[in-house]
């Protein structure tokens, strides 16, 4: 998979055209999407439909979303490639941004595992059975994995404990712009520059 800089909400609202997000080089071979005076190396292969669960801002409706990615095929090595939008995560159906946002609601804010998943999740459960959220749990567990940071975060503490400071690597990635902003939004926008 690679990143780019359009946002998931951005890329719902218009996906870009193939030139637009087209990669640079190869992630097989190396070789120049572009060479000057050649020939396209990397040629647009499709789309491909992935979904996307959560939220696309803060105290948005919590939702599922089609996306459609697109994918480029090298001419030189047959390598095919996957551009996906930014706040999307590989082996993931939730958003960057919706997972940081409950684990922040969870673990920071103090909601109920029930409250969080009434804020992120689409899917509500009704009736006298319901329990919580089992997925805040796992990413909880996760929180060193899920996300590329820039610096390591060293597991020493509780599994809370690490994912806060998590939480708190994420902040610091929201735009400088955004530091009189709610923390809750600093991490949204922070878990979206992340891949």
């Amino acid at each position: 998979m690679i990143w780019t800089a359009v946002t998931i909400k951005a890329w719902i609202a218009q996906i870009p055209s193939v030139d637009e997000v087209r990669p640079t080089r190869c992630v097989g071979c190396g070789s120049a999407s572009r060479p000057v005076g050649g020939r396209v190396a990397l040629h647009g292969h499709g789309l491909l439909h992935r979904q996307v669960r959560g939220v696309l801002e803060l105290h948005g409706q919590p939702c599922v979303f089609a996306i459609s990615v697109r994918r480029y095929a090298c001419r030189s090595c047959g390598a095919v490639m996957t551009v996906v939008p930014a706040g999307m995560l590989a082996r993931r159906l939730y958003s960057a941004s919706s997972i940081a946002l409950a684990l922040y609601l969870w673990l920071v804010a103090g909601l109920s595992d029930r409250e969080v998943r009434g804020g992120v999740c689409a899917w509500q459960l009704r009736g006298c059975n319901d329990r919580g959220w089992a997925q805040l749990y796992r990413w909880t567990r996760q929180a060193t994995h899920l996300f590329e940071l820039p610096r390591r975060v060293v597991v020493t503490e509780t599994l809370h404990d690490v994912a806060r400071r998590v939480l708190i690597t994420l902040r610091s990635l929201a735009p400088v712009s955004m530091s009189a902003a709610p923390i809750a939004l600093q991490i949204f926008e922070g878990a979206a520059r992340t891949r």
